[in-house]
């Protein structure tokens, strides 16, 4: 093979050699492993150039002071470039490119300055490599940014309104990270820093600054970094391995770097071994031979020696723990070795067999939870039984007292109706007898004087006659309307909103609440007085339901001067106003008393259900919360009062108007007072 006669061994090749094995044989293992992420494929690629790169590596140093060197040496720059370049790209893009306006920039500059310096490249003085140095600084750069926006990225930014992490948080994350993707970036920065040494003592030793033994130095670290870079993806890949490759890995690559750097242990940095000394060339060569075979032994033999004594002890441990997440407890791993394996089986046993008492206690107490809640729901459902009981009391209750209130209101509206009917009823009877009695008059003028032709007498008596006549028939139709009203008031309400002429409703209602209560005690008189807007029209309410308000009020406020009046006897003189008013699109009620006021402590409740401020047996306390149901709930309006002590006590009833414009009817005078008969 004369075209292989350039072809001499140094130490140098077999560190390149050892390189060239660890670089190939962890290709072939990326390449074996499906479904690769963005991250898989670019660290498959960057050991594909490394293999490329250090084939070349190998031949140019065992092609030294031949005509094949030069060769060589331009096409390992051109691929230290290339390197270069992706290692950029490798720094920029790995997980995350939070940066890629500055890659596309950085990668053509890189570009630019690489190949200016590549033109300018000699044997013995390669430019390149100060430019490396630069680049290798800045791919450390590009890492430690990335951890720090890992650490509190821009959308953290945002959502702090601006506000960034301090200094002193920043390097204590980085210190001792929590993040996976800042131990990545971290991991791979101080990678990057052995990439800057490596780099630093390559332009040293080229540049002549130090001596020879650079060149044991730089293999050295390459080997380091292929064998650090492997740990360092392996350790944070979202690709899944397994741990036999690891430890396979880590041991072929710790025997390349022995083997690798055996030849400079042996012999040193000597450029003459092949031509000069027979006998180191064929250690050389053995020392070659014994790169591949190593690593084939390894890749073979060790897999089964750690599957066999290592990995299938810890798959006894790892199904053991599969059984018992899916609820077995009864789980005991074998135990075949006496070393941190086993000791870990043991420990899962006593693990389990402790999960299995608990299991059992739990159970226990379980049972004895489900008797004792099972207990508690029957007394529950017994309480439950006696409750249930009492609120049907209550509702009942609730409903007697409720009508026992409306009960009570018709009675006191009845016998206002009462005393309204006996006065037109008594005309009728008073006119009645006139009327019989003048008829009888006329029965005898006509007998003892129609002879005498006294035809005035007789207009006269006619004439009387056709007046009472008339009386009758005007207070019988009072009394009629009255009693319609009387039956309209004990209908149940139809909840049916109509137009109603608010003040000769409010007038009614005052002369009924009045004349009921001076039919209980005829002693009472009091000075009503009212005074009456023309303009309010009439509002859509029920006339029933508004009407029962009405009365509510002005009995509390007939009552109210009532109790004044029999605890001061002279010098206090009842009066109640009434006074409606139009305010805006409402119609307003006031409903004044000079009573005695009520109470503070009384006037947060006065609303309430059931409170009352009468005696007991006088009053039910709902007739003002049915009131205030009434205005607000039904009629969409409001029900206020306003009081002090001793003065008097007025309240506030506002209702919507009507929509349709209605004439006004006629009413009684504004400002009269009625006094009492």
């Amino acid at each position: 093979m004369l075209w292989l006669d350039w072809f001499q061994l140094r130490p140098q090749s077999i560190a390149a050699l050892a390189e060239l094995t660890l670089c190939l044989v962890i290709s072939l293992y990326l390449l074996s492993i499906s479904r690769k992420t963005r991250d898989g494929y670019l660290i498959t690629g960057l050991f594909i150039l490394h293999t490329i790169y250090n084939a070349v590596s190998f031949f140019r140093n065992s092609a030294l002071n031949t005509e094949v060197y030069a060769y060589t040496v331009w096409v390992h720059s051109i691929i230290l470039i290339v390197l270069a370049l992706y290692h950029l790209l490798f720094a920029y893009t790995y997980r995350a490119n939070p940066f890629r306006r500055e890659m596309r920039l950085v990668l053509l500059v890189s570009g630019v300055v690489l190949l200016g310096g590549l033109y300018f490249h000699r044997i013995g003085y390669p430019w390149t490599f100060p430019i490396q140095l630069v680049i290798a600084v800045w791919i450390v750069s590009v890492f430690l940014r990335k951890a720090i926006w890992s650490i509190h990225p821009p959308q953290a930014e945002k959502t702090a309104a601006g506000s960034s992490l301090p200094l002193k948080k920043i390097l204590e994350e980085l210190e001792r990270p929590t993040l996976r993707d800042t131990k990545a970036y971290r991991v791979f920065a101080l990678w990057c820093l052995l990439l800057v040494l490596t780099w630093l003592n390559a332009n040293l030793g080229m540049f002549k600054v130090i001596p020879g033994w650079w060149e044991q130095l730089h293999h050295a670290f390459y080997l380091v970094l292929l064998t650090w870079i492997v740990i360092n993806y392996m350790s944070y890949a979202e690709e899944k391995t397994t741990f036999l490759a690891k430890l396979v890995g880590l041991f072929m690559c710790l025997t390349l770097v022995l083997l690798g750097m055996l030849g400079f242990l042996l012999y040193g940095v000597d450029n003459s071994v092949a031509a000069g000394e027979p006998n180191k060339a064929n250690a050389l060569r053995i020392l070659a031979y014994l790169i591949p075979i190593s690593t084939v032994i390894i890749v073979l033999v060790f897999p089964v020696f750690f599957r066999s004594n290592l990995l299938r002890p810890l798959s006894y441990v790892l199904d053991g723990v599969k059984r018992v997440n899916a609820g077995e407890l009864k789980v005991e791993v074998p135990v075949e070795v006496q070393d941190e394996i086993g000791a870990l089986a043991q420990q899962f046993n006593l693990m389990t067999a402790s999960l299995r008492r608990y299991a059992e206690q739990m159970e226990s107490l379980v049972s004895h939870r489900t008797l004792e809640l099972e207990r508690k729901s029957v007394e529950l459902e017994t309480q439950k039984g006696q409750l249930q009981h009492t609120l049907d009391n209550l509702q009942a209750t609730q409903a007697q007292l409720v009508q026992a209130e409306k009960m009570a209101s018709l009675g006191e509206l009845t016998a206002g109706i009462a005393h309204e009917i006996q006065n037109p009823l008594n005309f009728v009877n008073n006119f009645s007898e006139l009327s019989s009695e003048l008829v009888e008059d006329l029965e005898k003028a006509l007998r003892t004087q129609l002879q005498a032709e006294k035809g005035q007498e007789i207009t006269e008596i006619l004439t009387d006659l056709k007046q009472n006549l008339a009386k009758i028939y005007q207070h019988g139709l009072r009394a009629d309307a009255i009693v319609k009203g009387m039956l309209q008031h004990s209908r149940k309400s139809t909840g049916h909103k109509e137009p109603t002429d608010i003040n000769a409703l409010t007038e009614e209602y005052m002369r009924l609440s009045y004349h009921g209560l001076r039919a209980k005690d005829k002693s009472f008189n009091a000075s009503l007085n009212t005074d009456f807007d023309l303009n309010v029209g009439k509002a859509d309410v029920v006339p029933q339901d508004f009407g029962r308000v009405l009365l509510n009020v002005l009995n509390n406020a007939f009552y109210a001067v009532q109790q004044r009046k029999l605890k001061q006897p002279d010098g206090y003189q009842p009066q109640v106003s009434v006074r409606t008013q139009r305010q805006g699109d409402e119609v307003e009620v006031r409903v004044r008393d000079n009573g005695p006021g009520i109470p503070k402590e009384s006037a947060s409740r006065i609303f309430q259900p059931f409170f009352t401020t009468k005696p007991t047996g006088q009053g039910t306390g709902l007739g003002l919360s049915l009131s205030y149901d009434i205005i607000t709930k039904g009629h969409g309006g409001k029900l206020t009062f306003t009081t002090e002590a001793g003065q008097y006590t007025e309240f506030i009833i506002s209702v919507p108007v009507a929509h349709t414009p209605d004439a006004v009817p006629v009413q009684p005078p504004a400002h009269t007072a009625v006094p009492a008969k």
